[in-house]
């Protein structure tokens, strides 16, 4: 799969010699095509396949040596594969007109003098960037996945106990001393001071 497709977007729109990048989705995998204007050298391409241990090989030949309108119908353009770990029963069935599984492929324009380098892999970004001279920098790793942080275990909750209250202190309201009325037991009357009844005849 390739990868950091918008860094390569930027980095070879302006290159000379390429007409057009793109990114073009699949759900096999995102596919990074670029459009060259003038042909390709197949001699160059192969020397730097080889630097990476791949090959370039033919392909589509009989089909698109045939009628244009058959050829559109029967040919997608693949004029050549980079494939690694080339077997020979793959450069067999290559011959037939079967598409081996490689790193990136060759696309003849149908409708126009144009070649279209196809990588389906990053490997084939880096053969990509040995045939134009530019330097390869691999796509920054994946940031890791966050470790999930443990779950927080749950306190066992003690019976809580409503606080007593503070007492008030209660103060016993204290009235004015009122002093008690006093009862004094009558005098007996003083013989000397009072007066005597007199008799009358």
């Amino acid at each position: 799969m390739v990868e950091d497709l918008q860094r390569r977007l930027l980095e070879l729109r302006f290159v000379d010699g390429i007409e057009k990048v793109e990114h073009v989705p699949y759900p096999s995998g995102d596919e990074f095509w670029v459009r060259f204007n003038n042909r390709l050298d197949m001699k160059k391409l192969e020397e730097i396949a080889k630097n990476y241990g791949a090959t370039v090989i033919k392909f589509g030949g009989l089909p698109s040596k045939l009628p244009r309108p058959l050829a559109e119908l029967l040919w997608d353009g693949v004029s050549h594969v980079i494939v690694k770990n080339l077997s020979s029963w793959e450069r067999f069935t290559a011959s037939l007109g079967f598409e081996p599984n490689g790193i990136a492929k060759i696309v003849s324009d149908a409708h126009g003098p144009f070649q279209i380098f196809i990588a389906t892999q990053e490997e084939g970004v880096q053969v990509l960037y040995g045939y134009l001279g530019l330097k390869y920098v691999a796509p920054a790793p994946p940031p890791k996945p966050a470790v999930p942080a443990k779950p927080p275990v749950a306190a066992v909750a003690k019976p809580v106990t409503p606080a007593a209250k503070p007492a008030t202190p209660v103060t016993p309201s204290v009235k004015p001393a009122v002093p008690a009325p006093t009862t004094t037991p009558p005098k007996p009357p003083d013989e000397k001071t009072t007066p005597q009844p007199t008799s009358q005849p």
